[in-house]
């Protein structure tokens, strides 16, 4: 599968801890990159959750903004990762045009780990067509 770099939101980053993505979509710059085509959020798990009690789970919101700072004007809460998720496992939802995040210029992906702390995890994430 091809990634557009224009569209990755992280690229095996490490989360253990409550993080944005590592990087922000410019939906203004990014051409038309959904006009009439369902847009989906792809996210591969690329470091195998782990915790002491093998119960986290990850929740990825998208966060929308008008600057590139985001104290997010919209959120949704798109995913949850189950717990223990092992590498190389790949979850791919459905945008919904109306999703409020996806009104604002800029873009980014907010991970919470949940029910404890994780001690290993990386995640790649991505819009893709």
């Amino acid at each position: 599968m091809y990634v557009d770099s224009q569209l990755l939101f992280s690229d095996a980053q490490a989360i253990t801890a409550a993080a944005g993505s590592t990087n922000t979509i410019d939906l203004g710059a990014v051409r038309d990159i959904g006009s009439g085509r369902p847009l989906y959020l792809v996210v591969t798990v690329d470091v195998a959750m782990t915790d002491g009690s093998s119960d986290s789970t990850v929740t990825v919101a998208i966060e929308g903004d008008s600057t590139t700072t985001i104290t997010p004007d919209g959120t949704a809460n798109v995913l949850t990762i189950p717990a223990v998720s092992a590498a190389g496992a790949m979850f791919i939802v459905a945008l919904s045009p109306t999703l409020s995040p996806l009104q604002y210029q800029y873009i980014r992906l907010l991970y919470t780990p949940n029910n404890g702390n994780l001690s290993t995890g990386s995640f790649t994430a991505f819009l893709a067509l």
